[in-house]
């Protein structure tokens, strides 16, 4: 079981991946901004973030940027329903340990989170 930063600012999907997410893992925090996301991981020391792209303001790509920075030993699993190169090595240069395409499954997301927590 690891501690869970959750961001993802559609409510519907954010209700999803919370699901998903319990009982196997305990969720420290929701965000819905990566402004949000950057203050929730300091505030909570995840072991994982689970973060959407394309967030309001601050988008998830630069958000992790700053959470790494911060504590480089987080994992982070980028998800996104919209997948191109470019968005993928941004996310790498960022520092995203995985990267998971909208719609998954609870199987995908779990196992993903486990492979980049053992990383």
């Amino acid at each position: 079981m690891v501690d869970v930063l959750l961001v993802e600012d559609t409510d519907m999907q954010r209700a999803l991946l919370y699901g998903f997410l319990i009982p196997e893992h305990t969720v420290v925090g929701v965000a819905t901004t990566g402004d949000e996301a950057i203050r929730e991981a300091d505030r909570t020391a995840p072991d994982v973030v689970v973060m959407d792209i394309d967030l309001p303001g601050t988008d998830g790509i630069e958000a992790t940027r700053a959470i790494k920075r911060a504590s480089p030993d987080v994992a982070v699993v980028m998800s996104t329903a919209m997948v191109s190169d470019e968005s993928r090595e941004r996310a790498a240069g960022a520092g995203a340990d995985a990267y998971l395409m909208k719609p998954f499954s609870k199987k995908d997301l779990l196992d993903t989170i486990t492979e980049a927590c053992s990383r």
